[in-house]
């Protein structure tokens, strides 16, 4: 392969431009608000280079840049975006991934090996992948280098097959990359290092990563995180195009404000000492308006910014200042070295830093002629169309890749339409130009741009759109208006243009932010207001929470407007919206009635327009809210005429109808419109009223509860709504479970309401039977309530109408309600109900489900060996066993369950006996567990493991408990102790400390023989096995030798040692088994003399022929450490090192120098994390400072 290609990223996999795009804000997001990039050191994140092809990276969809603020030293994070992708030998992409992340990891130009990452960033992959490669990856990070790698992976059975299946796919597609010559182990294993799977959830709305970047970013604005968030995409996605690098010079200036801190004041360093003539002078202020180079930089603040790499920005400014540009830059340059300098000069990049003020000093000194030069080129420049546009929607994120992008820089652009802003509020600086002229440069220039414009002119200028607005509102209004009136309408397209992932392109937003800034102001409220409401009757909904709808919510808000309209200009605008939209008005009113939980992101306020005071203050009196909120229930009322779903849903939200808008409601119920329907037409609204009532029922004492006059008014509604059906009126008993309203106890109001049910229900069977009973059930949510009404009405009929022909129904509503009603009638008459049912042509397995309805309990087990003989297992296979309320004992019925291989359900039934201290029986449960442990997968995951680990305590504490059934028992369930710290398997680790057989055992069972390669993978049991053997291995601390009361016998050790080392040696075992060994010791006990270790474990591991043993022990230390906090000074680090380095010297005098060397590796270990701890947070600190 001869490298990686530029390519649409629907044909890479990427599933779409919009998901690259996400990934590159997630980390613009975390750069502006000092996060830190993942896999990289934690140093602020300084620079991100998009589309890195074009300066030399192969793995080229971002490189992100994190620099140390102590000495500049930068690394580097290379990440390829991939939305899909699939992780195997045979995977196109994935090849391409590996070619490229392989080139770049063997050039030195562009990563540095040790310090730098590549990444693969995907969306949500099939968890095959994301397991496999995942624990490939960690393996290659926690373990010291190729040779123990390959050990873990190839040799140890508790490594999936997955895992495996990973590496291979990473060694053929390496070899592929390495133009078919084998990559050696080590090579591999260092790539392995420094390669990471990323995998980012951002295709829903509330994912935890969307929700993580939005709590950044309320870090600093909690009012419009949606809206910062949109605002980073759209950034991010024009960088994209034009394959730019962002930093925060690069960034646009409002954006990066968005994550300034607060300032703190601190005293100046220049007080430390007093100033004394001669220390120096401090430096005044320039005055620009009367400097040498006034009229160049009047000039250039009137075009604002520009690129001076980019030659069409150079031929505008040229066109600008009627001169040549290297002569005329030349003053400006000189400008850069005064301390006060208004311009600022980075990369190429001119751009003013204040300016308003610029304009408000420098203002006099631009004429007519200027303005006239300034409205030629502004027009030209602004009128291009976005090339981008001319490529299909999903390859539009590399615009600048197939060269569609716009001739001049962004910054040019916006500079212009920032000095038409100017030019249209602030032409009172404008003292040498002509009286008007200002004005009608800024109405001309917004007509002409906008004049007969199509969806790409409105599409390209979206970013543009909120400052051009506040340049001439009417005219923009008016070109709004002139687009919505066109059939059809460019906004039309323009809604077709978003992206259906989440965080899509979106080429709206501009044009809501623009008529959200306009509508603050009172005079333009109405016709900005209608013009948001005929933009939502056209918009088709989407992702994007920046909808025209949200932003007429926002700025009504009676709690807290986004416009400085009066409450009257506000209730007319609202009033002409339900004249002209009545359906976007009923939305909006909707979402305007008084809210116990409200929220706003706010809106897009004017940045050029004096048009928010300073002094204004965003509340609203108590009177102004409660106004305002009248006014809108009672014109949502009056707008819901006498549509029945608008009245129920008013119905539904009468608690926040304040008065009169409730009576109102009321009223309109109770009209002839609504009475004249028919009963099936009216049950939306008497069902609406019917649950607001019980739910103020149910909460009296809650603050938003109606109060008992309100309910007693609804009330009377809902009678005169009340249908006259009994399958109607009565539907809504047997629908709701908490459906009750009487007074009295808990107990008292089931008692009641169970009453009141079953009242209904003989209303039903007398106006028609039993069938209309059945068609009735059919009808409502919880049929069990049916079957328990109707059994309580103790009619033997019945149960020749339901039984048998409803028990072996598959419906289950019909299952449900003839459990109930067969639970009732037993309720009732107890077994002898049972025994009075003719059963002589009945089926057995009716008999047995009949069986299963009833209690479980022994009058149940012997019908079940009368009756049911040879065919008892139609019972024992399908009854729910539950010994709740067995007062009997219950080791009958639990015999039976395993006989029918139901182990999971005796082991429930075995935990209720040991909790209710009744008992149990060792033989019985240990027979359960064991029996359950070699059930399915599915089967296996069904079981507690609280109750397991529960009954094996009691197992262990029980005398007569057969220890080798609970040896078994233990090893089944081992991973289980993992989450109970009461809990261990201490048969296990007893029998590890005294029986080396068995410890070999299970080394071979995890790991391979030295030089044997398997040609039959395992089976998942066979998998399991060793995971359970690895989990016990990790776990056990008891050092061999250890005798039952603790002490630790020589001899003993030295025995199982000799043994050990036989059957490892033997076996093929001998490093990995002494590895495993070397852990253990870390608990080595210490010598009778007071050394801190026992002589003879000491001599073990100091033997020279046993470095592997020492291999382990080193690991064992580090690991023994366990979870823990990081202490910023790094004193635990350095308290660890000075113990293992005074163990060191004392072993090293006592004689054992090889065990020394080893500790020693420990102190330098814990020295050097020391240093790294400290480093990072000098690092923090630096950035935080």
């Amino acid at each position: 392969m001869d490298g990686k290609k530029l390519s649409n990223p629907f044909s890479t996999g990427n599933g779409g431009a919009h998901f690259e795009a996400n990934i590159q804000a997630t980390f613009v997001t975390l750069m502006l608000s000092g996060g830190y990039a993942p896999c990289l050191p934690l140093w602020p994140i300084v620079e991100i280079k998009l589309q890195g092809k074009v300066v030399g990276y192969d793995t080229d969809d971002l490189i992100v840049f994190v620099e140390n603020p102590v000495n500049n030293e930068r690394r580097r994070l290379l990440g390829q975006v991939k939305n899909s992708i699939t992780i195997t030998t045979k995977s196109k992409l994935f090849a391409e991934v590996i070619q490229a992340a392989w080139d770049d990891f063997n050039n030195p130009d562009v990563f540095v090996k040790g310090k730098d990452v590549i990444a693969l960033i995907t969306g949500p992959i099939n968890t095959t992948d994301a397991d496999g490669v995942n624990g490939l990856l960690e393996q290659a990070r926690h373990t010291r280098d190729a040779k123990e790698f390959i050990t873990q992976i190839e040799r140890a059975n508790f490594c999936s097959d997955n895992i495996r299946n990973k590496l291979e796919a990473f060694t053929v597609q390496l070899k592929a990359a390495n133009k078919g010559n084998d990559v050696t182990e080590k090579e591999r294993y260092q790539f392995l290092k420094h390669f990471h799977l990323l995998g980012y959830d951002l295709a829903k709305k509330g994912s935890v990563v969307s929700s993580l970047l939005k709590s950044h970013i309320s870090q600093f604005n909690k009012d419009i995180p949606d809206k910062i968030w949109y605002q980073i995409v759209i950034e991010v996605q024009d960088f994209n195009q034009y394959a730019g690098t962002i930093t925060l010079e690069t960034l646009a200036d409002d954006l990066v404000e968005y994550f300034k801190k607060s300032e703190t004041s601190r005293i100046s360093p220049d007080f430390a000492k007093e100033n004394v003539e001669g220390d120096g002078e401090l430096g005044l202020a320039t005055d620009w308006n009367h400097h040498p180079t006034a009229q160049k930089l009047a000039v250039a603040n009137l075009i604002g910014s520009w690129n001076e790499n980019n030659e069409a920005d150079i031929k505008v400014v040229t066109q600008i200042v009627g001169d040549d540009y290297t002569n005329w830059i030349a003053d400006l340059r000189e400008t850069l070295q005064i301390h006060d300098r208004p311009l600022s000069y980075k990369n190429g990049l001119w751009r003013f830093k204040e300016r308003l003020m610029s304009w408000q000093e420098l203002g006099s000194r631009l004429f007519d002629d200027h303005l006239d030069t300034f409205k030629v080129v502004a027009l030209e420049v602004l009128k291009v169309d976005d090339p981008s546009f001319e490529l299909p929607g999903e390859e539009r994120y590399a615009a600048a890749i197939h060269g569609k992008v716009l001739p001049h820089s962004d910054n040019l652009r916006k500079g212009l339409v920032e000095s038409l802003a100017l030019i249209g509020n602030r032409a009172d600086s404008l003292t040498r130009c002509t009286q008007g002229k200002a004005n009608t440069i800024a109405v001309s220039l917004v007509h002409k741009l906008f004049e007969e414009s199509d969806w790409i002119r409105w599409g390209s200028l979206n970013s543009m759109l909120p400052t051009l607005s506040e340049a001439s509102p009417d005219e923009f209004l008016s070109a709004v208006e002139n687009a919505i009136s066109a059939s059809p309408s460019p906004f039309d397209k323009l809604f077709d243009q978003e992206d259906t992932g989440v965080f899509g392109r979106n080429y709206i937003t501009g044009l809501l932010w623009a008529l959200e800034g306009i509508a603050w102001e009172e005079a333009y409220l109405s016709r900005t207001a209608v013009a948001l409401a005929e933009i939502a009757s056209h918009d088709p909904g989407g992702n994007w929470a920046n909808r025209p709808s949200n932003s007429l919510t926002n700025i009504f808000l009676p709690w807290m407007p986004h416009t400085l309209a009066s409450v009257e200009k506000r209730q007319a605008t609202l009033k002409i919206i339900c004249d002209e939209q009545p359906e976007v008005a009923w939305k909006l009113l909707e979402s305007l009635l008084p809210n116990p939980h409200p929220t706003t992101s706010g809106t897009h306020k004017p940045n050029w327009r004096e048009t928010i005071p300073e002094s204004w203050e965003k509340d609203v009196t108590n009177i102004e809210y409660w106004e305002q909120s009248r006014f809108c229930a009672e014109l949502i009322v009056k707008q819901a005429g006498s549509d029945v779903t608008k009245l129920a849903s008013l119905a539904s939200n009468y608690a926040h109808l304040p008065s009169p808008a409730s009576k109102t409601l009321r009223d309109k119920l109770l009209s002839e419109d609504c009475l004249k329907l028919s009963e099936q037409e009216r049950m939306p609204l008497w069902d609406a009223l019917c649950k607001l009532i019980a739910r103020h029922r149910r909460f009296p004492e809650a603050k938003w509860s109606l109060g008992n006059d309100s309910l007693i008014q609804i009330e009377e509604v809902a009678s005169q709504l009340a249908p006259k059906s009994l399958n109607l009126l009565s539907k809504r008993l047997f629908s709701d479970a908490y459906f009750y309203e009487v007074d009295g106890s808990q107990q008292e109001k089931q008692k009641k309401l169970f009453q009141i049910r079953k009242t209904a229900i003989e209303d039903i069977l007398n106006e028609g039977g039993i069938s209309q009973v059945l068609e009735f059930a059919s009808t409502v949510s919880n049929t069990r309530i049916v079957g328990e009404v109707l059994g309580a009405l103790d009619q033997s009929d019945f149960d020749a109408d339901l039984l048998p022909a409803l028990l072996d129904k598959t419906d289950q509503k019909i299952q449900s309600l003839v459990t109930a009603y067969v639970s009732r009638r037993q309720l009732m008459g107890n077994w002898q109900w049972f025994d009075g049912i003719n059963k002589t042509d009945w089926m057995p397995k009716q008999i047995a489900l009949l069986l299963c309805a009833l209690p479980f309990e022994k009058n149940a087990w012997d019908k079940v060996e009368q009756l049911l003989g040879e065919n008892e297992g139609y019972y024992w296979n399908n009854t729910n066993a539950n010994t709740h309320k067995i007062k009997d004992g219950t080791e009958y019925a639990l015999r039976k369950l395993l006989e029918f291989d139901r182990p999971i359900a005796a082991i429930n039934g075995i935990y209720r006996d040991l909790s209710e201290n009744r008992g149990i029986n060792p033989d019985l449960a240990c027979d359960a567990l064991l029996a359950a442990s070699v059930k399915s997968e599915k089967s296996f995951s069904e079981i507690d493991s609280y109750r397991v680990v529960e009954i094996i305590k009691a197992l262990q504490k029980n005398a007569v408990t057969d220890q080798d059934k609970l040896f078994h028992i233990e090893w089944a369930y081992v991973t289980l102790f993992d989450w109970d710290s009461d809990g261990s398997p201490v048969t296990l680790e007893n029998r590890l400390a005294s029986d080396p057989s068995f410890f070999c055992e299970l080394i071979q069972l995890i790991y391979r023989s030295e030089g044997e390669e398997s040609n039959e993978n395992p089976s998942p049991q066979q998998r399991n096995i060793a995971t359970n053997a690895y989990n016990l291995l990790s776990t056990w601390k008891i050092v061999p030798g250890t005798q039952a009361s603790g002490e630790f016998e020589p001899d003993a050790f030295t025995k199982w040692l000799s043994s050990t080392e036989k059957i490892v040696k033997d076996s093929g075992h001998y490093y990995v088994a002494m590895i495993q060994l070397g852990n253990v010791l870390v608990n080595a006990p210490e010598a009778p003399d007071g050394l801190w270790i026992h002589p003879v474990i000491a001599k073990t591991m100091n033997s020279k022929k046993r470095s592997s043993l020492r291999e382990g022990y080193s690991t064992g230390i580090y690991n023994s450490r366990g979870f823990h906090a990081i202490d910023p000074e790094a004193k635990p680090e350095r308290t660890l090192a000075e113990k293992y380095q005074q163990q060191a010297d004392q072993v090293e005098n006592a004689g054992y120098q090889r065990l020394a060397t080893t500790l020693r590796s420990v102190v330098d270990r814990y020295n050097q994390k020391a240093k790294q701890i400290i480093s990072e947070r000098s690092s923090l600190d630096q950035n935080t400072d």
